[in-house]
């Protein structure tokens, strides 16, 4: 019989998603989004030495505060100027590394929905254009591939949270490799 996983070795695999600590408070003033942040999980970064540390505190660097991952893309875009509208970091535990995106940056949405959909990238990955990025199963037993329009960096795969959505929805959100910051952590 196998070894049962704590909640920390399982938490441990899946990507944090953070916001720029200043506009966590415009974001909570402006909404209903309190619910949506965890304050005792901060980031600081620090773009000078290209480095990350999870730290309170943030002496040279900015300081990101830990929200619900799949609440990025309604938090962090911009859908109809197709940009980020604040700062953000997602920590992948797996490569034990932060893709930081900021302000302004052009994002690439790519949506795929049916009964069943599977994630083909992970966070961090580089994608060239016509790169498979989903199968989807139709609701007619059919395999469909979503691609990739752009060549870039994957900085978001998530589910898209909804409070009508009847279909199962998924995210991938590229940016140009220029466009990001691969940041390792702090030594």
């Amino acid at each position: 019989m196998g070894v049962m996983k704590t909640e920390g070795e399982i938490a441990g695999r899946f990507p944090i998603g953070y916001i720029d600590e200043e506009h966590v408070f415009n974001i909570i003033r402006e909404s209903s989004f309190k619910e949506l942040v965890n304050f005792n999980s901060r980031l600081c970064i620090d773009l000078n030495r290209m480095c990350f540390i999870e730290s309170s505190t943030c002496k040279n660097g900015k300081t990101f505060v830990e929200v619900v991952y799949e609440r990025i893309p309604e938090l962090a875009i911009d859908i109809e100027e197709g940009v980020f509208k604040i700062d953000v970091a997602v920590h992948n535990p797996i490569t034990n590394q932060v893709l930081y995106v900021p302000m302004k940056t052009k994002a690439f949405l790519v949506e795929a929905s049916g009964r069943s959909i599977y994630s083909l990238v992970n966070e961090g990955e580089n994608v060239s254009s016509d790169k498979k990025l989903f199968y989807v199963v139709t609701n007619k037993s059919e395999v469909r591939v979503i691609r990739a329009e752009i060549s870039g960096v994957v900085v978001y795969v998530g589910d898209v949270i909804g409070k009508y959505e009847s279909v199962n929805k998924m995210l991938c959100i590229i940016v140009r490799e220029e466009d990001v910051y691969r940041l390792h952590r702090c030594s």
